[in-house]
């Protein structure tokens, strides 16, 4: 890859990009298709998992994920687990529904956004950074400024609440976390749910995305 970059010949230079996108596709879909062979051999997967349309489309809607676009490291290990729990041996028909339903809901999202669901879901289930104090949990269950910071120290980024301001509205749009007040007046609070601000399909998408990390 050096070599091409100090090239005189543009033409290299141009192809450059392309090499390395090549190289980590190729680095993902063996790793891909390692984890598949590893699970098929230890029981965890299905031995006809690639039986049935739904988890052929589940496939190919991953390969072809893969293929058009390089995913962050996050997000590919969020799609993986996904595959992997509509396939899994203890999978339902109703799992496999919703593992085609959540890699499309994946591929609107980002590696950062995968973070911030992982630490509501953390969250929702006792599983606290030690920097969070309950009564500031507890303030957090509807108010938009304290959730933000929660969950910026959930993720281990400090007091940078900023740093999730513009991944706000796509997921809630996406309805994995519970949308701010309608009305412009409250528009600092949003609806609380059971799940700290994870929505129940939002909880369901969090427990996919972590059963095969």
């Amino acid at each position: 890859i050096t070599g091409v970059l100090v090239s005189e010949q543009k033409d290299w230079k141009l192809s450059a990009g392309k090499l390395v996108q090549a190289t980590i596709k190729g680095k993902l879909l063996t790793q891909l298709g390692r984890e598949i062979k590893k699970y098929r051999e230890e029981g965890k997967i299905k031995e006809d998992y690639f039986a049935t349309h739904r988890q052929q489309t589940s496939l190919h809607e991953m390969l072809k994920f893969i293929d058009e676009k390089v995913p962050e490291e996050e997000l590919f290990r969020a799609m993986k687990s996904i595959f992997f729990s509509g396939i899994s041996s203890d999978a339902t028909e109703q799992d496999e529904v919703l593992a085609y339903e959540f890699l499309d809901t994946a591929k609107k999202i980002n590696g950062t956004e995968v973070l911030i669901l992982k630490a509501n879901f953390e969250i929702a289930q006792g599983n606290l950074n030690f920097e969070i104090m309950n009564e500031t949990l507890k303030n957090a269950q509807s108010h938009r400024d304290t959730w933000k910071m929660v969950i910026v120290r959930q993720m281990g980024y400090g007091d940078l609440r900023s740093a999730i301001n513009k991944y706000e509205s796509n997921l809630e749009d996406l309805g994995l976390i519970s949308p701010r007040a309608a009305v412009p007046n409250f528009q600092s609070e949003f609806s609380p749910t059971q799940k700290y601000r994870l929505t129940d399909i939002g909880y369901k998408f969090c427990e996919f995305i972590t059963k095969f990390e």
